[in-house]
């Protein structure tokens, strides 16, 4: 089965400022530099059901890692519309299921995803522009922003 059609997204309280307004404990393990979708990236509540189209985006990008556990990838990239790039980790491998991220302007690896997403976007047959019209958007932005 097609990666697109199987991944999914569980919140984590690691990265939410407000984990019980989602519902989830506070996050309870090492306060290592941790990034939060809804105060860093704004990427609240009411977004969270964008998130399934925002990892389809990634996955027809080309926006994962070599590292393969089993048959998922062990992290996955995507672009918002509001130019934040975000870090998927696999959460549960069975089902193909990732918590995520935001990445941080002054992150090198944005530079990375760029590059990768700007290449699958512009190769022919490779990223169906018509099935995701809101790629080009996101990628001009995220240019902007990861400057």
């Amino acid at each position: 089965m097609d990666l697109s059609a199987r991944v999914t997204y569980g919140c984590y309280s690691k990265h939410k400022f407000n984990p019980t307004a989602y519902k989830l404990s506070p996050y309870a393990g090492q306060d290592e530099e941790r990034t939060y979708c809804d105060e860093h990236a704004h990427f609240g509540k009411d977004n969270l059901k964008r998130i399934p189209a925002l990892l389809v985006r990634g996955v027809m990008l080309g926006l994962w890692s070599d590292q393969i556990n089993g048959d998922a990838p062990s992290l996955l990239w995507t672009i918002d519309e509001s130019g934040w790039i975000f870090e998927l980790r696999i959460t549960n491998l069975g089902q193909a299921q990732y918590h995520g991220y935001p990445v941080l302007p002054d992150d090198a690896f944005a530079r990375h995803v760029l590059v990768r997403a700007r290449e699958a976007f512009n190769k022919e047959g490779e990223f169906a522009i018509n099935e995701d019209p809101g790629a080009r958007a996101a990628i001009a932005a995220a240019e902007t922003f990861y400057r």
